[in-house]
């Protein structure tokens, strides 16, 4: 009976339901209210409607998760550019980790619990808001490790961390930061370290405070960046160019 039903009646309106469902998300995506019940009833209605014994969900997943995703996926593909193209990469990414969280509440809202659609959605956007815009969020890390912007930093960590190959560039930055800033630091104290070994070691020291402190509050003390950290930094340690520089001479 629910196979003729669904065969007969549901399958000429179900292609209406899911639009109408998709155009109220679409709506309160754009900020407008409605309500929610109106589309957690569809969700509901493809639920309740499946006659398959081994995959309950399986009217479910082939349309509305289907729909939904792909309208959520082509939502984003028009505003995302935009918005960056508007107002530069350091807003966009506060306005990415917003809708990322935005858009896991409302999936946790509208799609089915325990049926993994949650984590296909928030994997979506991830996709669409954060990857699909990866060099171009990345291409601003190394200035912002120079200028010790620590809380956009902190910002680009929990974005990157979320696509394949996001840190990556990031510990690359860092560790060439601190080989740069920690070698020219060498030679503009090389009058000073060169004559004095303890001024040295205090100088070193100071250094690895000063990188360390970056780590902690960019990064969380996060252990690939704490291994950056001393790989960087070990090769500051190692360099003895600043030893055999060629000082100018004290006028007497």
């Amino acid at each position: 009976m629910l196979d003729s039903w669904n065969q007969s009646i549901f399958n000429d309106i179900k292609q209406r339901l899911q639009d109408s469902a998709m155009k109220l998300v679409h709506a309160e995506r754009n900020g407008e209210a409605f309500d929610s019940q109106l589309v957690i009833g569809v969700r509901e209605s493809y639920v309740n409607l499946c006659s398959n014994t081994e995959d309950k969900l399986q009217i479910y997943r082939e349309n509305f998760e289907r729909a939904y995703i792909d309208a959520t996926e082509s939502f984003y593909r028009v505003k995302a550019p935009q918005y960056l193209q508007s107002n530069g990469v350091q807003n966009y990414m506060k306005y990415a980790d917003a809708k990322l969280r935005e858009e896991e509440l409302r999936a946790q809202k509208y799609l089915e619990p325990c049926s993994g659609s949650v984590q296909v959605l928030t994997d979506c956007c991830v996709n669409v808001l954060v990857s699909s815009f990866r060099t171009t969020i990345l291409s601003e890390c190394a200035e912002m490790i120079k200028s010790n912007e620590t809380e956009k930093l902190q910002l680009m960590f929990k974005l990157m961390d979320r696509v394949v190959d996001g840190i990556a560039p990031m510990l690359n930055d860092l560790e060439e930061h601190i080989v740069s800033a920690g070698l020219a630091d060498m030679v503009a104290s090389a009058d000073i370290i060169t004559q004095d070994s303890e001024k040295y070691v205090e100088r070193l020291l100071s250094l690895f405070n000063q990188f360390s402190a970056l780590v902690k509050d960019a990064f969380n003390d996060d252990p690939r960046f704490l291994t950056a950290r001393d790989k960087a930094y070990k090769q500051v340690v190692n360099d003895t160019t600043v030893f055999r520089l060629e000082l100018p001479t004290k006028q007497v």
